[in-house]
């Protein structure tokens, strides 16, 4: 008989990661996979029992508006757990993920977790128990795993290196005409930096009438661009920008993405006023927001790329983007070496024979 996996994603980067590695695990099993399926997970033969789109929202004030999403899309995953499964992956995503692993773990169901939350920002006493609901935890940067160990020996954390290595082109000849725009995947980091992005795009220009820009956004919210000026070209993936002289961007996995590529990067990003509130008093032992910059700081070396956080002008953006480098070599040690999502099906596999 098949396998049966129960995979479960939040927001759009972990759809991304789950569908790498659904794709992966059908070149070795017969399976059937079912679970909170984002568009990739879906092209990639997910059965959806709900969607990632109706609870994807980063912040504590903007999660209010999405609970009733959020308790359907968790009970319907319980439904499902409660038909039985051979393992259950859960990524990222704790508030709404460590429940299910309970759940899933109290009816002998093993439980792997992929992409460690961010303890090493907030709310670090989690680590105890988030151990203590998981079988496994695959880590993406270096420094993860001891966080978990530490609190609790034996635990099963590995890191696995992060997928972005193998996923994004290498940057080409670099067109000095050619800026990238990332303004976010999800409708309200859209809403919220697409207008100060554009308007630091005319600014650029002002300064280089030739500039041109490419806005990345998923298809899906491509109707919520608006009539853009003809020299902002929309494209669905970041593989369009391999010839972009610099990108101007929100912070999060593209940051790394962008790195990964070489592209040189200003990093931008807003949040709810009441999530940024928030975050001033919770988080610790973090400055920074650009993943580049977490994993400098994190291994003691020097800050990779320029941020803004909460307050910037268009003017701010525009300047920093054109101060660039043609070229920004950034460290990605942190990240391992190609061959992640591999890894990353081979322990799923072992989770299911044992």
């Amino acid at each position: 008989m098949p396998k049966r996996l129960l995979i479960s994603a939040a927001e759009p980067s972990g759809d991304l990661l789950a569908a790498e590695l659904v794709a992966a695990l059908r070149k070795e099993k017969d399976m059937e996979v079912a679970g909170i399926a984002g568009p990739k997970m879906r092209a990639a033969g997910v059965h959806p029992i709900g969607l990632v789109e109706d609870i994807s929202v980063m912040g504590v004030a903007e999660v209010f508006s999405h609970l009733g999403a959020i308790k359907r899309a968790r009970t319907l995953m319980k439904q499902a757990i409660l038909k039985g499964a051979d393992v259950l992956v859960v990524i990222d995503a704790p508030d709404f993920h460590m429940p299910l692993a309970r759940f899933a773990r109290a009816r002998g169901i093993r439980v792997v977790g992929y992409v460690s939350p961010q303890i090493w920002a907030w709310r670090s006493g989690r680590a105890e128990r988030i151990a203590a609901q998981l079988d496994t935890l695959l880590c993406l940067f270096r420094f993860e795993p001891e966080l978990y160990t530490k609190v609790s020996p034996g635990f099963d954390a590995r890191w696995v290196g992060h997928p972005v290595l193998d996923r994004v082109p290498a940057r080409g000849r670099p067109d000095p005409h050619l800026f990238g725009l990332l303004p976010g995947s999800r409708l309200q980091e859209l809403k919220r930096h697409l207008v100060p992005f554009l308007a630091a795009a005319a600014l650029i220009r002002e300064e280089d009438p030739q500039a041109v820009f490419r806005v990345v956004v998923p298809d899906t919210l491509r109707p919520k661009l608006g009539d853009l000026p003809a020299w902002v070209e929309p494209i669905s993936t970041i593989n369009g920008l391999v010839n972009a002289r610099a990108a101007l961007t929100k912070s999060g996995t593209v940051t790394l993405e962008l790195a990964a590529m070489g592209i040189p990067m200003v990093v931008a990003h807003r949040v709810h006023p009441i999530t940024y509130w928030l975050g001033r008093l919770l988080v610790r032992g973090v400055r920074h927001i650009a993943l580049p910059n977490v994993l400098a700081e994190k291994e003691g070396r020097s800050l990779q790329v320029r941020e803004f956080v909460q307050r910037f002008s268009p003017a701010q953006l525009a300047q920093a983007v054109v101060g660039l480098p043609v070229q920004q070599s950034i460290d990605l040690s942190g990240l391992g070496h190609g061959g992640a999502v591999g890894r990353v099906a081979t322990a799923v596999t072992e989770s299911w024979r044992g």
